[in-house]
């Protein structure tokens, strides 16, 4: 009983009606269902959940791709391992938000607010996403994802010339990301509007 109305909320989900999917989403609230699990691992691909309170939701390893983010709050959500490749996330509310080993491949982060390089940083894909300022990814976190993909299209990633044609970026913004990419490691905070410096927490 429990598992069949799980799945016809969630089947809501792909409404193309917005007002139905919001009131899908109160509904997972409201049974714990958007926080237990019930989402992880859901194929969600091009859902409309723009503006959802997605609030603490868990969303492991769920298909994401394509899905329509934006204004979401997806504050203290749970994103390890989704995959978020072209989705649209501008203005989405990140706040402290899991995105470990997160694919955001080709992923719209344009005005995403509370978004922390710290975050970003343990995603596994970030190639041609646009970030929160605007600018095209630079690479400048070295990510496993985009590194493995680079090296099985024979990429030579020692080259920072060849780096940055895989990334789409100037030779130079290459560099300048790898320099503050280093920087940022340790730890960092949210991502400025300009492309060349990040705040510190």
């Amino acid at each position: 009983m429990r598992a069949n109305e799980s799945m016809r909320l969630i089947r809501k989900l792909h409404s193309p009606d917005s007002k139905r999917v919001l009131q899908a989403v109160e509904e997972l609230r409201a049974r714990g269902w958007l926080s237990d699990g019930s989402l992880n691992g859901m194929s969600l691909q091009y859902v409309h959940l723009e503006g959802a309170d997605l609030y603490r939701a868990s969303l492991q390893g769920a298909d994401l791709q394509h899905a329509y983010l934006d204004g979401a709050n997806l504050s203290l959500a749970d994103l390890q391992g989704a995959n978020l490749s072209n989705a649209s996330l501008r203005a989405a509310d990140l706040s402290q938000a899991n995105l470990a080993g997160a694919i955001l491949y080709k992923a719209n982060l344009h005005g995403a607010r509370n978004l922390s390089a710290e975050q970003l940083s343990q995603a596994s894909r970030l190639r041609s996403a646009v970030m929160p300022d605007g600018s095209r990814y630079d690479g400048r976190f070295s990510l496993p994802g985009d590194l493995a993909l680079a090296e099985t299209d024979n990429v030579d990633t020692r080259s920072a010339y060849a780096m940055a044609e895989y990334y789409g970026v100037s030779p130079e913004t290459y560099k300048r990301g790898q320099a503050l990419g280093r920087r940022a490691r340790p730890g960092a905070g949210s991502i400025p509007a300009g492309a060349g410096e990040m705040k510190r927490a």
